[in-house]
């Protein structure tokens, strides 16, 4: 089960200056784009502005966010993944680097620990063999 609740998700710093970079080119557009900036209204008639819209600052689509991203994929050689793939790919390199559980369950958004730990603790072969030669040290 996945927790909808707002949360906070850490990302890398490099990432975070990108996005930062990016939220100020979007501020910019907005600010250019004067009266046709159209961004979608809250219950209250407030503005939601939005990191990823439209050029009016409008929502974008979901099906638009995916194109972008297969085209990607496609420039950069990537081998095929969705973006839900990310997702996993994310959590199963977090796994191997040994990172805590409570923090991947975290990031993810997960309600239950149990669901991270079903879905992400299958282990290769060479993490099985590191386990196994922990022993190594006491024999």
């Amino acid at each position: 089960m996945v927790n909808k609740s707002s949360r906070t998700v850490n990302v890398p710093t490099a990432f975070m200056k990108e996005l930062k970079e990016y939220a100020t080119n979007q501020k910019k557009l907005q600010i250019a784009s004067g009266s046709a900036w159209t961004p979608m209204l809250d219950d209250h008639g407030n503005p939601v502005n939005l990191l990823f819209t439209k050029p009016n600052g409008f929502p974008s689509h979901p099906d638009g966010l995916t194109g972008r991203w297969r085209d990607i994929v496609k420039r950069f050689n990537l081998p095929p993944l969705n973006l839900h793939g990310l997702r996993h790919t994310y959590a199963s390199y977090m796994v191997s680097k040994n990172v805590n559980f409570k923090i991947i369950q975290e990031q993810l958004g997960h309600s239950d620990i149990k669901q991270t730990l079903n879905t992400y603790s299958h282990l290769t072969d060479k993490d099985k063999n590191n386990a196994s030669d922990l022993f190594n040290e006491i024999l």
